[in-house]
């Protein structure tokens, strides 16, 4: 498990790395999807983590899913916006700015879904792939 979640990790920081020296853009399984890095504090380690996640625009406000691609578990930075909603991101080249991040309450969060999903059809599957309700966050 250590060397899965280290493996993880080091994907994640080059792809953040590439991310910032292309002024947010990323090649490979990333290429042209819109994403953005998110700093946010660790819920149980209270430490600065970050994460290069996917993000959606719909009528001008940025949401993030927690889909961990229909996994049964939330990825781990789920649980640090639950924790400490107040946190950063970096969209593009534009600087890094503070943002806080508000769970949508389900009948909201099934109206914004259903747009994600017609953007990205797969994020249709990945629900199918688990019981639990993938939550979105707005990042305001």
């Amino acid at each position: 498990m250590a060397d899965d979640m280290d493996s993880e990790r080091d994907f994640n920081a080059q792809n953040i790395a590439e991310f910032r020296a292309n002024d947010g853009k990323v090649g490979g399984q990333f290429e042209g999807f819109p994403l953005l890095i998110l700093t946010s504090t660790g819920a149980k380690s209270g430490t600065q983590r970050e994460n290069l996640i996917g993000y959606f625009d719909i009528d001008g406000k940025v949401y993030v899913v927690g889909s961990a691609a229909g996994r049964d578990a939330s990825p781990g930075w789920v649980f640090n916006l639950r924790s400490q909603p107040a946190v950063q991101v970096e969209i593009g080249a534009d600087p890094k700015r503070d943002v806080v991040a508000r769970e949508l309450p389900r009948d909201e969060r099934d109206l914004v879904y259903a747009q994600i999903v017609e953007r990205a059809p797969g994020f249709g599957e990945y629900e199918k792939r688990t019981d639990r309700v993938i939550p979105v966050f707005e990042l305001a």
